[in-house]
């Protein structure tokens, strides 16, 4: 591969340029003002400054929700901000919040170009690799509605990892190898996006069941290649642990369900349904997004048809992903969306972060051809096809010009500036109550999706300076500060005994201690949704902190076991003692 690349540096040089432009247009631009900008940048924030003040994995961030702190971090995949935090500071020093994550969410763009040329040179001559590679990166779903359009930075670190995923399957099931890639790219991608993980799962056990009834001759061989992919999924699901148990074990601690209204109802967008569409904007980029996936493919299928010599795994993740996408967009899958676990992703479109694997290697296929018939009878037929992919391609592109342009305009309007929110399903449901009441009141139905959020926002606004008059109210002068992330502290004098009201929410894994080590009780109001504690007369010091919780510990422990068993698997595999097998199942990179 290293000869390849040194034959094709001028390709070398238009990625490195590409990139380079790309982390100076993000710098430049910002953050874009996508549907999850006024999540991510707060997000980012607090976890960046906990991150970088010692705690590698911070959960509770005491930023969110004005001051008053929210737990987000129980519930939404770590590895984007980790490689946020690594990567925006030191490409950007000195710079923004929003020039920060921004440029990291460029990495994520250019590590996925990297990671696509690794799967497709598997198939491929490395300029071609190359070019599919610079497609992958810019495609309209990964690329435009995912960065701009919805800003979904945990779809954009999956689909950043995917290729990885999809080149260790095809190693496991050509050359029984590959297992620690597999289980380390699955890890990544289930730390990154839950719906995602979900529909990879899913795609996966479709892939994996067609070749294993179509290309192992034997029930043995059959059962051997499920052992495999099952061994090293299981120890994928462990690594990534340490987030999903604790996400899914603590759901009923905060407030899901806010999310089960019409909007999130998966049914609603299914496409060929005949129903009117929940929002024009998403549903017309959504189906020129789902007409590239079906009109590429088809021109790959019938490209690779006529060469017998064409990889099954190949043809595997071209089709594969396509008709997956297709089905489960389609009207044609109402009762999965209606009966199956699928229907907790929402978003029957999600689909597409798979099937621009597709696109970007039917891209290739079609190019080939093109350049391969140049000059013979085919080149005119090679010609029409790719002038029908490219016609599709930009078909899809359309629809993404003016929502791109808009996120662009607000941001730079905004220049940066964000204010310290967060997801209103993470709020416990106590303290969501209150505010909730309050919302509902100020809303009609004509009330557009983006206002409600404005006047959610300032009704959380209104609850934590609510929070601090009563505080003041029961023990004037009191002093409340943030001492960490997710560690406060209250010094109070008092000259009776009181019940003094905290500006903190009710959530069961907050804990108080007295300056001498006395634990004191937390008692919750479940008029504000907020602690209070009953304190003596004179000075009182106490401190308060977030515990850690059983799943978290659980999480850890099962991460920590899959980790040791993959070096013990390394050192075994660097120093010869896997017995002497002739045939060794998945055990290599390589």
């Amino acid at each position: 591969m290293v000869q390849g690349l040194r034959a094709h540096w001028r390709l070398g040089a238009i990625f490195v340029v590409f990139s380079i432009g790309l982390l100076i247009l993000h710098a430049v631009l910002g953050t874009p003002d996508g549907n999850s900008y006024k999540f991510n940048l707060p997000w980012f924030e607090g976890f960046n400054a906990a991150f970088w003040g010692g705690d590698l994995y911070p959960r509770y961030l005491s930023n969110l929700w004005f001051g008053l702190g929210a737990a987000d971090f129980y519930f939404y995949g770590p590895l984007p901000f980790w490689m946020a935090a690594l990567l925006g500071p030191v490409s950007c020093p000195g710079c923004s919040t929003s020039a920060m994550f921004s440029v990291a969410g460029a990495w994520m763009i250019i590590l996925s170009g990297v990671f696509f040329f690794l799967f497709a040179r598997r198939y491929f001559a490395t300029a071609y690799a190359g070019f599919g590679a610079m497609v992958y990166m810019v495609l309209p779903f990964h690329y435009f509605m995912d960065w701009y359009d919805r800003q979904t930075i945990g779809e954009v670190a999956a689909m950043m990892v995917l290729p990885l995923l999809a080149l260790a399957t095809s190693k496991l099931i050509e050359d029984r190898k590959g297992g620690v890639l597999f289980a380390l790219s699955f890890a990544a991608i289930a730390l990154s996006h839950l719906p995602t993980t979900l529909i990879v799962i899913h795609l996966l056990a479709a892939l994996v069941t067609w070749s294993v009834l179509t290309r192992s001759p034997t029930w043995r061989d059959r059962a051997e290649m499920m052992v495999r992919f099952a061994a090293w999924g299981a120890l994928g699901t462990a690594l990534s642990a340490i987030y999903w148990l604790p996400a899914l074990a603590l759901l009923d601690s905060v407030s899901p369900d806010m999310l089960y209204t019409e909007f999130y109802d998966a049914s609603k967008w299914l496409l060929l349904d005949g129903q009117p569409e929940l929002t024009e904007q998403i549903s017309n980029a959504i189906k020129a997004c789902l007409l590239v996936v079906v009109v590429t493919a088809l021109c790959a299928w019938w490209v690779l048809r006529q060469r017998p010599e064409t990889p099954s795994t190949l043809m595997l993740w071209i089709v594969g992903p396509s008709l997956f996408t297709a089905f489960l967009m389609t009207v044609f899958s109402y009762p999965i969306w209606e009966m199956w676990i699928l229907n907790r992703i929402q978003f029957p479109w999600r689909t597409l972060t798979v099937a621009d694997l597709s696109i970007a290697l039917s891209a290739i296929v079609v190019a080939r051809y093109l350049v391969e018939t140049r000059g013979t009878i085919l080149a005119q037929r090679a010609r029409l096809l790719a002038a029908v992919c490219a016609t599709a391609l930009v078909f899809a592109y359309i629809p993404q010009v003016e929502r791109t342009a808009e996120t662009i305009e607000h941001s730079l309007a905004r220049g940066g500036d964000f204010d310290p929110v967060a997801v209103p399903e993470y709020v416990p449901p106590l303290l969501l109550e209150p505010a909730l009441e309050r919302f509902r009141a100020r809303i009609s139905e004509q009330t557009p999706n983006e206002a409600r959020y404005v006047i959610f926002f300032d009704e959380m606004r209104r609850t934590r300076e609510q929070a601090f008059e009563r505080l003041q109210q029961d023990a004037p002068g009191a002093v409340f500060s943030v001492q960490q992330h997710d560690r406060s502290r209250l010094q109070v004098t008092l000259s009776a005994p009181a019940r003094v009201r905290l500006p903190i929410a009710v959530w069961p894994y907050w804990r108080a201690r007295l300056a001498d080590g006395t634990d004191l009780p937390l008692i919750s109001d479940p008029e504000t949704g907020l602690f209070s504690v009953d304190l003596p007369a004179g000075r009182s010091d106490i401190a308060f902190r977030v515990i850690e919780t059983g799943p978290q510990k659980l999480g850890s422990g099962l991460s920590l076991i899959a980790l040791l068993i993959l070096l013990a698997h390394a050192l075994s595999n660097a120093y010869g003692l896997h017995g002497g097998r002739k045939k060794p199942l998945a055990t290599s990179l390589a």
